[in-house]
């Protein structure tokens, strides 16, 4: 070790990793590498737009309960949320279950027998030509495997008789045959075969019109529809301990108002973002596949701290919205338009500028303000953002604020760069 020429060598070895190490952090601080993501601007209808608030409520109509003693087999020929007149039948009675099965095949024929006596009309299929019906087949055929595929086996019917359709009128077209005379005449003898031997035993009639709804839940009476908008959280509650059991003899009601409400309680927190005479989205995710327009009806709450009764007018109505009750709903209150950032790119930064007072004296301003690193060019600038809605994962920001609001000289744009990810940022560093 006393050696000149291993002290030297010791001392080189020292110097150099001493200037490496020098380097590297000056190289580190002034050319770091970032990770970008390009600014976006969404609008008010896609998806993740919206300020949701989760509630579960209850749907109160103006409901009479249709009661009527039966000894047979009940076949509905209303569907839920179909109008009918008063008066007019909404069900049909049979003696056995053979007889109902009877019927509803009776229908499906009657179907089939007016489909190839339309098709055998004269110049009925005079306009079509073999790839239109060729394009027709193949969408009816999706159309039937999507449904199949969806589980929704109760709504086939109509699909296939679609396809069925079609099938035929090429058949038509082709001059596969000439007309269904044959086919006609075998259903029509089916037909009248299955009516001769089924049993009626009368007819269930609506005592009023309205919307009809098969299902008796024994809650028809327990919401006063005439006093819903005044109803209390308190009041809601109440109401949902109510011990209800349908008429023994109940066959169904009458909803006889187009308008229908759905109450729920909220928090304070969340009553504080439905304003009366707002619109509102519904979705019933366990219950319907789409969403409902809704209006704010009333927001009443004892004081601003305290839960929230709110009720929301709605004026759509169809067989899934028909046989809702007490559901799960995610009401979309606000929908905002704007730039959309994500969360990992918004950061604080203390901001000056130079502002000019009504007597023309420049004075200084500092504050705090939120805001994302943008790249130009080599550099990065920082810009203040002002958010119009939030979540864990991202911001989306008014793209044209008040200039008064502004800290810095622009806000963020569409397109522009932001930086999602780096270390030591700061307004002017140069990074690779």
């Amino acid at each position: 070790m006393n050696s000149p020429l291993i002290r030297r060598l010791a001392a080189f070895c020292v110097a150099f990793l001493l200037l490496f190490y020098i380097g590297y952090q000056v190289y580190n601080a002034n050319y770091t590498s970032v990770k970008t993501e390009v600014a976006v601007y969404v609008q008010a209808d896609d998806p993740g737009t919206a300020e949701i608030v989760q509630a579960t409520g209850t749907a109160v109509r103006k409901e009479s309960v249709i009661q009527q003693q039966t000894n047979g087999v009940i076949t509905y020929v209303v569907e839920d949320g179909g109008k009918v007149s008063k008066g007019g039948t909404v069900a049909e009675l049979y003696a056995t279950e053979q007889d109902a099965a009877a019927q509803k095949q009776i229908e499906t024929l009657n179907l089939q027998i007016s489909q190839l006596q339309r098709l055998s009309s004269p110049g009925s299929t005079y306009a079509v030509d073999q790839d239109s019906l060729t394009k027709q087949i193949s969408q009816k055929l999706i159309a039937l495997l999507q449904t199949s595929a969806s589980g929704e086996y109760d709504s086939l019917d109509e699909p296939r008789e679609d396809l069925l359709y079609v099938l035929n009128e090429r058949q038509i077209v082709t001059n596969k045959v000439a007309n269904f005379n044959d086919r006609i005449a075998s259903l029509t003898q089916q037909r009248d075969a299955l009516t001769a031997n089924r049993q009626v035993l009368g007819t269930i009639t609506a005592p009023s019109a309205g919307t009809f709804i098969s299902e008796v839940d024994g809650y028809e009476s327990v919401f006063d529809y005439s006093s819903i908008l005044t109803i209390t959280p308190e009041q809601y509650q109440e109401k949902l301990q109510t011990q209800v059991s349908p008429p023994a003899d109940a066959v169904g009601k009458i909803c006889g108002e187009f308008k229908w409400y759905f109450v729920c309680v909220v928090s304070a927190e969340d009553a504080m973002k439905f304003i009366e005479g707002n619109a509102v989205s519904l979705s019933f995710p366990f219950a319907t596949s789409g969403s409902v327009t809704a209006v704010v009806r009333a927001v009443n709450q004892e004081s601003i701290e305290s839960q929230a009764a709110v009720v929301l007018e709605c004026s759509t109505m169809n067989e899934e919205l028909a046989r809702l009750r007490t559901e799960t709903c995610a009401v979309s209150v606000t929908e905002y338009s704007g730039i959309r950032v994500s969360q990992k790119a918004v950061h604080f930064a203390e901001v000056t500028r130079t502002v000019e007072n009504e007597d023309g004296e420049e004075t200084t301003e500092t504050r705090e303000v939120k805001g994302v690193y943008v790249m130009h060019g080599s550099e990065i600038v920082f810009r203040q953002i002002v958010p119009l809605y939030s979540t864990s994962t991202y911001v989306i920001c008014d793209p044209n604020p008040d200039p008064e609001e502004l800290m810095t000289s622009e806000t963020v744009q569409l397109y522009d760069e932001i930086v999602v990810e780096g270390t030591d940022l700061y307004d002017g560093k140069v990074v690779k």
